[in-house]
């Protein structure tokens, strides 16, 4: 058996990248300088939102696969 390894497009990483980063700033100054903060969730929010990010860019960028086919 064959395994075929399919990796995600380099474009999705700088989509996600571009998607991302505003969500993240707004959701950190509301957790950080809103009206009533809440530090723990926005560093559990950051830590979230920086892994998916930093998973989008392994497997953009063919470090790990996404998908494995067996034929």
């Amino acid at each position: 058996m064959k395994f075929k390894k399919i990796y995600l497009p380099k474009w999705v990483a700088w989509f996600i990248l571009i998607l991302f980063i505003p969500i993240l700033i707004s959701i950190e100054y509301e957790a950080f300088f809103g009206n009533e903060p809440n530090l723990l969730m926005g560093i559990v929010f950051a830590f979230v939102f920086l892994s998916i990010i930093t998973m989008i860019f392994i497997v953009s960028y063919k470090r790990i696969p996404y998908l494995i086919i067996g034929e």
